[in-house]
């Protein structure tokens, strides 16, 4: 009996060493990874931007993540440049008064791929709820346009999209980065050939913003299906007539899948009116 209390006690004491180590190897692996991993994100995030506004890497991007302070009733604004470290903390009220505006005092230097994971743990510690980001590119002096983070609830789950915005805030590209719809269904909400309905829409019309289950023209299907195949200002240019013809139209639904369609759609437009009427408030902060 004794002999069998030591040798349960070897075994045991040896898987607690062998899972100590595995664990410290995980950990050493995950904080040897996590800052790499964080760049890629980082430039990948930046290639998308400057696609969907067609923009080259000469054009800045200024990141601006939003949140909600609940305790006090406050809104705060995040700003850095995308993949910078010289953050600024913009504060209004619920009322839209501003309450604070200027530098984010770090204490210590921090390097540009650590600034998401310090923001994330301030967060924490002063209970903010995040509300999404949102990007404004500039060429120079001049805005170029902007790109705003959006979520809507799909048929299965959320559906995290990207909206590209010219600067008069007509719709210049949509872009599903995140979804769990069903393929050769709700998923098709995600292609380039279903996207592609939302570009050039007036921001004028995106209050009347809504979703058909008319079947859609063969002409504007043949279009759509070829538009990642040639560079967008070639496709806009070869396609200008049904461009201007469809502008004003509904979208039309994935067939058998109008809860997708219709939730990208409506969160599109709720999106942008959210992003609108933010801009009016920080675009004085921002200069």
């Amino acid at each position: 009996m004794n002999a069998n209390r030591k040798e349960i006690l070897r075994i045991t004491a040896t898987m607690t060493v062998v899972c100590a180590l595995a664990g410290g190897l995980l950990g050493v692996a995950f904080l040897a990874t996590h800052r790499y991993r964080e760049v890629a994100d980082r430039r990948t995030e930046r290639r998308a931007i400057l696609d969907l506004l067609q923009l080259d890497s000469s054009a800045t991007v200024l990141e601006i993540r939003q949140f909600l302070s609940p305790d006090r009733r406050q809104v705060v604004y995040r700003t850095a440049p995308l993949g910078g470290v010289a953050e600024r903390e913009i504060v209004f009220g619920l009322d839209g008064r501003l309450v604070t505006s200027g530098p984010v005092a770090t204490g210590e230097p921090v390097r540009a791929e650590g600034r998401a994971a310090r923001v994330e743990s301030e967060v924490k510690d002063r209970g903010l709820v995040p509300l999404g980001r949102m990007f404004a590119a500039s060429r120079g002096v001049a805005p170029a346009g902007f790109v705003v983070e959006g979520e809507s609830r799909g048929y299965k789950n959320r559906i995290r999209f990207f909206v590209a915005l010219t600067p008069g805030f007509d719709l210049a590209g949509v872009r599903v980065v995140q979804h769990e719809e069903d393929p050769g269904l709700g998923a098709e909400v995600a292609t380039p050939a279903f996207q592609g309905q939302y570009l050039g829409r007036a921001a004028a019309d995106l209050e009347a913003l809504t979703v058909t289950k008319d079947p859609m023209p063969e002409d504007w299907r043949s279009a759509l299906a070829t538009i990642g195949r040639t560079p967008l200002d070639t496709w806009r240019e070869r396609h200008a007539a049904l461009l201007g013809r469809e502008r004003a139209k509904p979208i039309y639904a994935v067939t058998g899948a109008t809860i997708s369609s219709r939730a990208l759609t409506d969160g599109v437009r709720e999106t942008v009116d959210h992003f609108r009427r933010r801009w009016e408030l920080l675009a004085p902060q921002l200069g």
